[in-house]
């Protein structure tokens, strides 16, 4: 782990159980020497990445600077936000539209639908890997190498075992996703909640990212499922071909 990746996992220590650090917390969590995590927490806080609050340092100020920055900026979002928007309109379903960085996925965007109860993956939290079409359909088009190397990873992890008990099962269920071009899911994340996903590419034929329709059960059933789905695949392909058009 260079030292950037070191500092930064100072920051991911942080959590709503665990809202403030101490140094020796650091030392503590992440093996770190005493000097080492005083001086990156010194650095954190001079760049308001930190701050120190009464109960330890704690998330600073600048972090909401790149939160507005990242909605202002993003191209994935910017591209797509007046599709995502008429479509939960149409629908009457959340939509979320999801990115993955290093090894996580993560939601950027969630536009309501007629449903006011909140998502427990909502905008901003890492999705599980295995246990969502949100992120079960941006595996599915990994290069076959990087796909070993996330299954190998988590290789202990149950939710991984579902999908297959070794990497040749794992590996053709992630085949199958992709040769229907969607992933479905129910009740993985939401116990009343249906998730259908379809995967979002940048101009190289890469997957960026997935736009998710997520709602409870009886609005999906309430729909023709060949309708979502077309809906969804529709939004998906809508998207990457805006990002190749930039």
């Amino acid at each position: 782990m260079n030292s950037l990746r070191r500092m930064l996992a100072v920051l991911e220590l942080l959590r709503p159980d665990r809202p403030t650090l101490e140094v020796d917390d650091i030392c503590r969590l992440l093996g770190y020497a005493p000097a080492t995590a005083y001086r990156y927490v010194r650095e954190l806080v001079d760049v308001g990445l930190l701050v120190r609050l009464p109960g330890g340092y704690g998330l600073g100020p600048r972090i909401i600077e790149f939160d507005l920055l990242i909605r202002e900026t993003d191209p994935l979002l910017n591209r797509s936000r007046d599709l995502v928007a008429a479509l939960a309109a149409q629908t009457g379903l959340n939509v979320l539209l999801s990115e993955l960085y290093d090894d996580k996925v993560v939601t950027i965007h969630q536009e309501q639908g007629v449903e006011a109860q909140a998502l427990n993956f909502g905008r901003g939290r890492p999705m599980p890997l295995f246990r969502s079409a949100t992120s079960r359909v941006i595996l599915a088009w990994l290069p076959a190498r990087r796909l070993r190397r996330v299954h190998d990873a988590h290789a202990q992890a149950p939710e991984l075992h579902a999908l297959g008990a070794d990497w040749k099962s794992f590996a053709r269920a992630m085949l199958e996703v992709r040769r229907q071009g969607w992933c479905l899911s129910r009740g993985e994340l939401d116990s009343d909640k249906t998730g259908l996903a379809a995967p979002i590419f940048d101009d190289r034929q890469r997957v960026l990212g997935s736009v998710t329709l997520v709602g409870r059960h009886e609005r999906f059933a309430a729909f023709d499922d060949g309708r979502l789905v077309e809906l969804i695949t529709a939004a998906g392909r809508e998207i990457t071909q805006r990002m190749a058009a930039a």
